[in-house]
């Protein structure tokens, strides 16, 4: 895939979740979506979500545990509001490593499928210059 192909899909992952609201498992509303980070197929694998009174902290929350309603234009949580608040924070200075992956994961009670097979972690993702744009994390509250 060309680096032109990758940033289009990309760009095209990034408006389709860039409005929608993010709830928890009672329907409680959390957050918006702020950030979209991909995996190496430029699947969605985490949502990073302001949380808090001012929107001041971005938890990330993998994917495997959300449930996209597109009409609806929301994403519902398979974990409480307290939960997600306090779950792990991502700063865009920030590089995701296996470890940061692990934590994610481990404080939702999930295994990574990438740890499995020896993968797993951004640093292999970001060695070729073709890959780097979808891992970025691009803010899509702007």
């Amino acid at each position: 895939m060309s680096v032109e192909e990758r940033g289009d899909r990309f760009r095209e992952l990034e408006e389709a979740y860039k409005d929608y609201t993010v709830y928890d498992q009672h329907y409680e509303r959390v957050g918006r979506v702020d950030d979209l980070f991909v995996d190496e197929n430029d699947q969605p694998e985490y949502i990073g979500v302001k949380t808090g009174f001012l929107g001041m902290k971005s938890t990330l929350i993998p994917m495997e545990i959300a449930r996209v309603n597109d009409r609806r234009k929301l994403i519902e949580v398979a974990a409480d509001r307290q939960t997600i608040a306090e779950g792990p924070a991502f700063d865009d200075d920030e590089e995701i490593t296996r470890d940061h992956e692990a934590r994610i994961y481990g404080y939702y009670g999930l295994q990574h499928p990438g740890f499995q097979e020896g993968t797993g972690g951004y640093g292999n993702y970001y060695a070729s210059d073709t890959a780097a744009e979808g891992r970025t994390g691009d803010d899509l509250a702007g």
